[in-house]
């Protein structure tokens, strides 16, 4: 069990910190976290997942849950003048996600297409569209390096119904200075908290430098108090390492 930390009720871990299957990853971190992220990060390896891999007692776990869908999810990747060009990545997503709803994740995080912006506007109004036709769960959408979510409207989360992922590595790593400067990071509810290295190495935030540190202290007091925190390091030493950080970040807001 980590200490009693300023973190207490909003901390999250990956479920990806030991070299070792999601489940065993689960059991590792039950006392130790909050909440778990569920890294369904490759979209084949993923709908191949059966209850080996994702068993039921995972629901007896003293934690709370969250789902990262595919990186990999089958986007068009032309533009094509078809009323739904999304919805094969949206039905797959759907596929994925079924296969952790025992767990009743609170929300599940999506990077945004690849391409125009109008085309990723047009693209993620169709995959919203079977989304919420399917399901309720909040979706929240994640800054990347080819989408800061800014450039898609200022308006585009309201309008759309949809959340904030924040990744703060992202965000500096990418140099995504007009997100920085805008009113997002106010509306964020989970944060990707990791040192950017060469753009997006998720090394541990001991690796900030002095400029990133101070970054990083500016949007920790822009953060909403109810916002879940997770150190997105993938190994549980990184992890260790970054935590006393986060919880220096997050106390001297509180």
């Amino acid at each position: 069990m980590l200490p009693k930390s300023v973190l207490a009720g909003q901390l999250a871990a990956p479920s990806f910190v030991l070299p070792a299957p999601i489940a065993a990853n689960a059991q590792f971190l039950s006392e130790k976290v909050d909440e778990v992220g569920l890294c369904l990060f490759e979209t084949q390896a993923c709908l191949a997942y059966g209850q080996a891999d994702l068993p039921l007692a995972l629901s007896d776990l003293p934690l709370r849950w969250h789902a990262h869908l595919p990186l990999d999810l089958p986007w068009p990747e032309h533009v094509r003048h078809t009323p739904h060009p999304a919805r094969t990545a949206a039905h797959t997503a759907l596929a994925i996600l079924k296969k952790v709803t025992f767990l009743r994740p609170r929300c599940a995080v999506l990077h945004p297409p690849n391409g125009p912006i109008d085309w990723q506007r047009h693209l993620l109004a169709d995959f919203l569209y079977y989304w919420y036709d399917a399901i309720q769960l909040p979706l929240l959408l994640e800054n990347t390096a080819h989408c800061d979510i800014l450039s898609l409207g200022n308006s585009f989360l309201h309008d759309t119904g949809v959340g904030l992922c924040l990744d703060v590595g992202h965000l500096i790593g990418y140099a995504q200075q007009r997100l920085f400067t805008s009113d997002l990071p106010e509306q964020a509810t989970l944060l990707h908290w990791s040192a950017p290295g060469n753009h997006d190495r998720h090394l541990p935030l001991t690796a900030m430098t002095a400029s990133q540190q101070r970054t990083a202290v500016t949007l920790a007091a822009r953060i909403p108090r109810t916002a879940t925190h997770m150190i997105e390091v993938f190994n549980w030493n990184g992890y260790l390492a970054s935590l006393p950080l986060l919880e220096q970040l997050v106390a001297a807001c509180s």
